[in-house]
């Protein structure tokens, strides 16, 4: 397969450029733009996540240091380019003379194109999945695109460590420790192994040329620090000629990866080109149609990962944090279902059949993690979870326990799946029964421990949870209808939580009310907004209040202005975020985005629209926080949920 018959797609250029991401659900990868692959991350059965990457693994001794937490998330970033390759590993065209484009093959694979003078590289990188194994293939078409030999110096290998990802949390609610780093390496023939024996793992990478191996120098050591290997090459081609050389890197989490031929190798690769999606090229703004387009395959390749049959976890993101939260789940899977009922606005009619029975399987398989492979020790679903079910973080918020039964009523309301509700259905009056036991003894409103920002509360009573509450009941209580799972009043229990909360959230603030963010119940409040509390903004999409309620409306103006301490951030690209990372959030600029779009403000609509497009990352995913004056990003360049909620926004326009 030669590149030049694969279509590109340019990436737009922006301000914010991170390591570009690809996968295929158990295997992801992030490749920076020197060509280094920066990781490859791969599921694992007890330790829920791992990585071969060149960087040493989280400190276990800085836990609970929040400014290394953030350090250390930064160094893929960072690493800039180095001839020895030492920013990550692969195949890369040595000497620091190189222009390079960027692509997408078949808007989906990254492609950098290196050239200089008379030679033009191509290297692609392309995951696949067979037969059980998965891995990633980096090719480098080289060409010879004048009338004279060329020679060409490449580097072979790159700096490698294969360890358990770190989890390291802003908010840590319980670390891990990190096994130790307890590293075997041997290179022989084309094939360098690295074995981590503490967890246990190892990555296996083979080099070609052409059909025949790439031969290297042979080496064996045992470490606990990343190994540098690094072999130089050159190859000779004449005028007009290509020459294609591969490297395929595949981790193992049980028995070593059994040997291959040339031939099986294309076989995978070009089963991974022919199962591309197929992209719509009409129809609404290009630029909020390649966000929405880019946030579903992060979240289909990088985030779906499967842990079983028919059983599918789902991550944050497969880089920093690849952990699951019900509440992140739950708005990434919204895309998903969002986008499956307007699927024709943004793939070929040829793919929508397929696309449609992906997030059917994906949704599914969520549902299946989360009410029966998801370990709930204290009855409850915990703050975060490895991939494997386990609970990382015992702590109780309320609208955890609510995300994963809404998101069975909205299953069954789009896909009428009778048998995979009827499973599932028997745990839904256990959950219902625990939420009871956080209820206050003479009101219908709920405790919780922690925010959604995952930040201790003020008052246990949490305004836009208990909204959740009220959806959750009132979606509950339809799906009642057609299963008859419970006896318990469902809308009456719904009624009752929306008076209470009228009746003990609204707050005077000047000459206005507004719904107060926490409250004890006993006459004091808090007076704040953050970007995480997404169903306060809803409210009036579910049908808790009308979008013209003065009080929903004072609520979200005072959220988005200096009078929110602590939520609201001016600057040129200020706007709503948090205290959790005290900067503007793009979830915040969603909230926005929304709220102007359901009181008409076409104006405020535009100007975020706007903003989002100046600090949206190159390959269409947003960061966590972004600074106020200058738009950089500030924290998490890897984080699924902010683009997959300002898509599902997008998507309703697209429906409009």
């Amino acid at each position: 397969m030669s590149t030049s018959s694969l279509e590109l797609m340019r990436l737009p250029d922006s301000q914010s450029r991170k390591p570009l991401d690809v996968g295929c659900g158990q295997l992801s990868a992030s490749i920076g733009e020197d060509g280094c692959i920066r990781s490859v991350n791969h599921v694992h059965p007890r330790h829920g996540f791992i990585t071969l990457e060149p960087a040493e693994p989280f400190p276990n001794d800085k836990w609970y240091d929040s400014e290394y937490v953030r350090l250390y998330r930064r160094r893929l970033i960072d690493q800039g380019h180095t001839s020895e390759g030492a920013a990550g590993f692969g195949i890369q065209p040595k000497g620091p003379e190189w222009k390079q484009e960027f692509f997408l093959a078949l808007n989906h694979f990254p492609l950098i194109r290196f050239q200089r003078q008379n030679i033009e590289i191509d290297a692609v990188f392309i995951p696949f999945q067979q037969d059980g194994q998965s891995g990633i293939i980096e090719q480098l078409t080289v060409t010879n695109c004048g009338d004279k030999p060329e020679s060409v110096p490449l580097a072979v290998g790159g700096t490698l460590s294969l360890h358990r990802c770190s989890y390291g949390q802003l908010t840590e609610g319980g670390p891990i420790p990190i096994p130790p780093t307890d590293l075997a390496v041997e290179v022989m023939n084309n094939r360098l192994t690295v074995t981590n024996l503490s967890l246990p793992a190892q990555a296996r990478l083979d080099f070609f040329d052409g059909k025949d191996p790439l031969i290297l120098p042979p080496m064996e050591m045992s470490t606990n620090r990343p190994v540098k290997y690094m072999h130089e090459t050159e190859i000779h081609l004449k005028p007009g000629e290509s020459r294609e050389l591969m490297m395929v890197c595949r981790i193992s989490v049980e028995e070593g990866e059994t040997d291959f031929s040339f031939d099986e190798l294309q076989v995978w690769k070009k089963k991974a080109l022919k199962e591309a999606p197929i992209l719509h090229r009409e129809g609404p703004s290009r630029e909020e149609k390649f966000i929405v387009q880019r946030n579903i395959d992060y979240i289909l390749t990088c985030c779906s990962i499967p842990v079983g049959e028919d059983i599918v976890c789902i991550i944050t993101d497969h880089q920093l944090l690849p952990l699951s939260w019900n509440r992140d789940s739950y708005y990434m899977m919204r895309l998903l279902l969002d986008s499956e009922r307007h699927a024709h606005f943004i793939y070929e009619a040829s793919y929508v059949p397929v696309f449609k029975s992906q997030v059917q399987r994906t949704v599914k398989g969520h549902l299946l993690w989360m009410f029966e492979k998801a370990v709930r020790p204290s009855g409850y679903w915990g703050r975060a979870y490895l991939t494997n079910g386990f609970c990382k973080d015992n702590v109780f918020q309320l609208d955890q326990q609510c995300y994963p039964l809404l998101e069975l009523c909205e299953y069954y309301d789009r896909f009428e799946d009778h048998q995979a509700v009827a499973r599932i259905l028997p745990k839904v009056n256990e959950i219902l029964n625990m939420i009871m036991e956080y209820k206050d003894m003479e009101r219908w409103l709920f405790q919780t421990g922690e925010t959604p920002a995952d930040d201790e509360v003020t008052y246990p009573y949490h305004f836009s949870s208990q909204v959740l509450v009220w959806h959750t009941l009132t979606s509950l209580a339809k799906l009642n209808e057609t299963f008859s799972f419970t006896s318990l009043e469902l809308l009456e229990m719904a009624r009752s939580v929306k008076r209470d909360t009228l009746d003990c959230f609204v707050a005077p603030h000047g000459d206005r009310e507004l719904f107060a963010y926490l409250s004890d119940l006993k006459g004091s409040f808090q007076l704040y907004h953050d970007a995480n509390d997404l169903p306060t903004v809803y409210a009036p999409i579910w049908g808790f209040c009308n979008s013209n309620d003065p009080r929903w409306m004072n609520t979200i103006e005072f959220a988005f202005s200096k009078e929110n301490k602590g939520g609201f951030y001016d600057g040129k690209f200020g706007g709503l975020g948090s205290v959790h990372t005290p900067h503007p959030w793009p979830l915040g600029d969603g909230q926005e985005l929304l709220y102007s779009l359901l009181i008409g403000d076409v104006r405020r609509e535009q100007q975020v629209q706007r903003k989002l497009a100046e600090i949206v990352q190159w390959d269409g995913l947003f960061p966590e926080a972004v600074n106020e004056h200058t738009g950089d990003v500030e924290s998490r360049h890897w984080f699924s949920w902010p683009g997959a909620f300002i898509s599902s926004v997008f998507i309703q326009s697209f429906g409009d």
